[in-house]
């Protein structure tokens, strides 16, 4: 079949080379896939100098401490709670509004990241994402009037939103990424282990306000800027267009443009439009909406839970939210790298099961026993078992959506993530200002069990189209 004569819309772009993860290569041709695996003649196309193995693991690294930075801005909230509600003489439900208020950045983060994507390309993710976190740190540490300090976190929100769905997209879409995965999201685990504990120190040991910590982060933040936007320069829109086309706009190939008017309607509408048109979309994104809402809510809380309902100490608090963080991060490289040495798709989704399960015992032990003793041991296997579901959803969603949808989808799935890890927070702040704390044990467990049932109702990816779209 002549690749002239086949129309884009039916072929999967993937360059090949010795360059390995996400389609990156430097050997200066590409070749063109159609969907039944036939390899298709094409006019070489030659690679960026810079798309080789090195490049890419400096632009992994990159992404690592972009999701570090991510975990400490969620990690910090924790502690923070506890010396906000002081500072602005806040009771639960006021001191909630502040956990509510990223999900709008990340909601602005799903309606803007393809169109970033696509004009400015990864290159302008990098800059951005970063730039916005600097820029809201250095406000936070101004200790800005209540009212302001949301805005500002609407900022840092927006800037995590583009970070988190862009680099997930970028290696959800990598051939057998569960392993880098996985070490990406211990990165942001790592992050939001360490955030309270360095933040507790510098407040209790050093004797600084609550907003110095922030100084810290903004320096942090600029550090990411500068080693994001060094990876990924080179990362154009126009390489981005030419790598993930989609059928949302006229497409060149070999020089002859394919006019968007010959393509039916439905393939027309924009990536955004077509992601949500698959079920599998909504149910991903279901899961990291209740996903998230479970992890925030339990390293938000924990601390005052320990604190003001079980009776421990704020040293021995911080330290079951490091615990909790801790497990996450172990969860997340073990079980990462664990999966790929299963063959199928659906033994990989039986692993995940597998974690919610553990998930769900060990939660209910934690509700049962209150014991310092207990929770020590079963929070951080609590954490261990979640740490996995989040990365191991993205990486599913990349095997059920087309690759020219995988910034749609991810993005859409990441937004309702953060919805989730604000929106719930803020609701046990609710019911723990009229019932109690120790209301956030059972809405977590309803939550988990929301959780279990809709990664049972998922479809279980075809190994052929998992290999093609992620290849």
């Amino acid at each position: 079949m002549s690749a002239t004569k086949m129309p884009a819309t039916e072929v999967t772009p993937l360059l090949r080379g010795g360059g390995g993860g996400g389609g990156e290569g430097g050997s200066g041709s590409s070749s063109l896939w159609s969907t039944d695996g036939e390899a298709l003649s094409l006019t070489p196309v030659d690679a960026p100098d810079d798309e080789s193995a090195g490049a890419n693991k400096w632009r992994i690294a990159a992404t690592f401490y972009g999701f570090f930075i991510v975990g400490a801005t969620d990690g910090a909230y924790g502690v923070m709670i506890h010396y906000l509600r002081k500072y602005y003489h806040a009771n639960y439900l006021t001191i909630s509004v502040l956990l509510l208020s990223p999900v709008v950045g990340y909601t602005l983060a799903a309606l803007t990241n393809n169109a970033i994507h696509t004009r400015y390309g990864q290159r302008g993710i990098a800059i951005i994402g970063p730039g916005l976190h600097v820029v809201a740190f250095l406000a936070v540490a101004l200790h800005p009037p209540y009212p302001v300090l949301i805005l500002v976190f609407v900022l840092a929100g927006l800037g995590s939103g583009l970070v988190d769905a862009g680099w997930n997209a970028w290696i959800g879409s990598m051939p057998d990424s569960s392993g880098i995965m996985g070490s990406l999201h211990s990165s942001y685990s790592l992050g939001a282990a360490l955030a309270p504990v360095v933040a507790n120190a510098v407040i209790t040991k050093l004797g600084w306000r609550w907003y110095g910590f922030y100084y810290l982060m903004a320096l942090a933040s600029a550090v990411e800027l500068c080693s994001s936007a060094a990876a990924f320069f080179s990362k154009t829109g126009e390489q981005y267009r030419l790598h993930h086309a989609t059928p949302s706009e006229p497409e060149i190939f070999h020089d002859q443009a394919i006019l968007e008017d010959s393509l039916p309607d439905k393939k027309r509408r924009s990536p955004v439009v077509q992601a949500l048109g698959n079920h599998s979309t909504w149910l991903i994104s279901i899961f990291i909406f209740l996903y998230a809402g479970i992890e925030i809510s339990l390293a938000d809380w924990i601390m005052t839970l320990a604190v003001d309902h079980r009776a421990q100490t704020p040293f021995a608090g911080s330290m079951l939210t490091f615990a909790f963080w801790g497990g996450l991060t172990s969860g997340r490289i073990v079980v990462g790298f664990l999966i790929p040495l299963i063959s199928s798709s659906s033994s990989s989704k039986g692993v995940v099961t597998a974690c919610l399960t553990v998930t769900i015992l060990s939660h209910l032990v934690f509700t049962l026993r209150s014991d310092l003793v207990t929770s020590a041991v079963v929070v951080p296997l609590l954490g261990f078992s979640l740490g996995p579901l989040f990365p191991e959803a993205v990486i599913m969603q990349t095997k059920l959506v087309d690759r020219s949808l995988h910034v749609a989808a991810v993005g859409f799935a990441c937004a309702l993530g953060s919805a989730g890890g604000c929106v719930f927070p803020f609701l046990v702040g609710v019911i723990a200002n009229a019932y109690g704390i120790q209301m956030l044990l059972p809405v977590v467990m309803v939550m988990l069990l929301l959780c279990l049932t809709c990664w049972w109702l998922l479809p279980c990816p075809a190994e052929d189209d998992a290999d093609l779209r992620t290849g």
